[in-house]
Formats: C-alpha cells, structure tokens, sequence
C-alpha cells in the first residue's frame, strides 16, 4: 500500500507539471529569487562559521563555559547549549547542522542529540526581524517582539524535554584540536556549499510544488474552508495554508494584514512551525547520523503552538 501511494505520488507530480509547467517555472523562479536574494547571503557565512567552529575545535571551549547553565536548565551539555544559541542567532536549518556536525564529532551522544534537534533548530532574527517585523508589520518593534516569542518558546520547549535527572556537570578536557586554519576553513567551505545547494533546493522544491497546487486549486480551497470552519478572514486562513508548506511563502502571505493579536499568533505560529520543506531540509542536515528525527516534527508543531499563544497573550499586554 505504502508503495502504491509513492508510486501514485510520484506520478501525480510529474503528470501536473506537464499540465501546469508555467506556474511551477514562475514559482520556481520565485524561490530561486528569494534564495539568491535571501538565503545565501544570510545563510551561507553563518554555515562557514559554525563548520570552521566545528573543525577548529572552537566548540570545546564554548561547551566548558555553557555547561553549568544547560545542566542545571535543560539537562543538557555544554556543547547542546551552544547548539541552542546557533540555532536561534543562525536560522533555519543552522541549528540542525551544527548539532549533525556535534554529533559526527562525538562530542554528543545519539540521544541527546535527538533532542537538541527538536528546540535547538529555529528561525533567525534577519528573517524574522527583517521578513516578518519589518517586511510585512512595517514595525522593528513587532520584528523584535515575534524574535522574543520565538526564542522563549523554543527555550520553554527545551525545559519540558529536559531529563528528571539533570545532566551532570562535567568538563571536555581534551584541548582543541591542532588542525591548520587553511585546512579547517577549507572544509569549512566545502561543507557549506553543499548544505547551501541542498537548503536552495529544497526552497525551490517546494514553491515549485506550492505553484502547482495553487493551479490545481488545493490551496485555495483548503484556505477557504478553513475560513469558513474558523470564522477568520480568507487571506489570514490563506497565510496558514501556504505556512504550513514553506515558511517564506506563508509569512509573504501575510502581506497587508494589520498588527492584530490574532495576525501576530499566525506570524509566531508560522514562524515555530518552520514549514514542511524546513522540515525536508532538516532531514538532509542530519542525514548519515543517528539522529531520531521521530518526534521533531511534532516537536515543532507544539513549539509553534507555544509561540502563537505566547503572542496572543504578549500582544494583549505590550499592544
């Protein structure tokens, strides 16, 4: 059965880019802008930084400085805390590669890692300061306000899934390892690029497959319904639809919406949940590890539910 349904999958995608090829090149053009335009220069020197972290040994030091507070706080070690601050200064999906790049050092153990993955891989303050606040809001303020938002409910979420016992307190010895700069920055390199072209291709992927079901009408009427059911307006249900799938094309669907408590939840949720192609994106960071990906999905999913509560109730207090 499952085979069926990826032969079936399969087959209905290449058969709507026959019927629709112009709205899946615009759409992808689209995301080939925006990955041209945004992703690359915002992503690609924060990739070659924390892989040059990586191959340095830099790590280390910043795991023996952080390991009494991700202990005593989320159970976790030095080394997860770091992850942490990554993952919430670098952005989708940084986060992730730092901790797969940990993890295939074996300065983290499989499981702690598998948890790291669930909190630790978040959106960064340029897109969501930036695309969010300013781009769409119109306001540095509310950049900022959605940036604090989302930071808390990642951290909320990591001191729910912090052990009963706490991680005990202990410090890597082992010095940094002596490898020549000219070297680790060359890997460093390396290694971005090809998580780059995998993060552009997943981007252009799914606007791709976003343009296609817009033509098949799936979106909109899913956006519609949802209207109907929820009693909101057609273009905040058509913002979640679109979110759900790729989180560039649902925060640009809340273009011309007003700061309203309930326009706020949407961008936090939006902003928490990532979208299904950071998720596929995710999953090719941590790919040739053993890394349980299981519940990072639903991880992400109640972390977006914490962000947009948190916003409707930060939003009834600062607005």
């Amino acid at each position: 059965m499952k085979r069926f349904i990826r032969t079936f999958a399969a087959v209905g995608i290449f058969a709507a880019l026959l019927i629709f090829p112009d709205a899946a090149a615009d759409a992808a053009r689209s995301g080939l802008e925006m990955c041209a335009g945004v992703i690359i220069p915002s992503l690609f020197p924060f990739f070659i930084a924390t892989n040059l972290i990586n191959e340095l040994g830099v790590s280390r030091l910043f795991a023996n400085a952080l390991t009494p507070f991700g202990a005593k706080v989320l159970g976790v070690s030095g080394h997860g805390v770091a992850a942490f601050i990554i993952g919430v200064t670098g952005g989708y999906p940084l986060g992730a590669s730092y901790i797969a790049g940990l993890r295939k050092s074996s300065l983290i153990d499989g499981s702690e890692a598998s948890r790291l993955l669930i909190f630790c891989n978040n959106s960064g303050p340029a897109f969501i300061i930036g695309a969010a606040g300013v781009g769409i809001f119109s306001s540095v303020t509310v950049g900022f306000f959605l940036y604090a938002v989302h930071i808390l409910s990642a951290l909320t979420l990591g001191i729910i899934l912090s052990p009963r016992a706490h991680y005990d307190i202990c410090y890597d010895d082992e010095p940094a390892g002596a490898v020549p700069f000219s070297s680790a920055f060359t890997n460093a390199v390396k290694r971005s690029a090809d998580a780059i072209i995998s993060v552009c291709a997943f981007i252009i992927a799914f606007s791709a497959l976003g343009g296609i079901l817009d033509s098949l009408d799936v979106l909109p009427a899913f956006a519609g319904r949802l209207s109907v059911l929820m009693g909101t307006e057609l273009s905040w249900c058509r913002a979640l639809a679109y979110g759900i799938l790729e989180l560039g094309n649902g925060i640009g669907s809340m273009t011309g919406l007003d700061i309203t408590p309930l326009n706020l939840a949407l961008a936090a949720f939006i902003l928490g949940w990532g979208g299904l192609s950071v998720h596929f994106q995710t999953f090719s960071m941590v790919s040739g590890t053993d890394i349980k990906t299981a519940r990072y999905v639903i991880g992400r999913f109640f972390a977006a539910l914490m962000a947009a509560a948190m916003a409707l109730l930060g939003t009834a207090i600062l607005f």
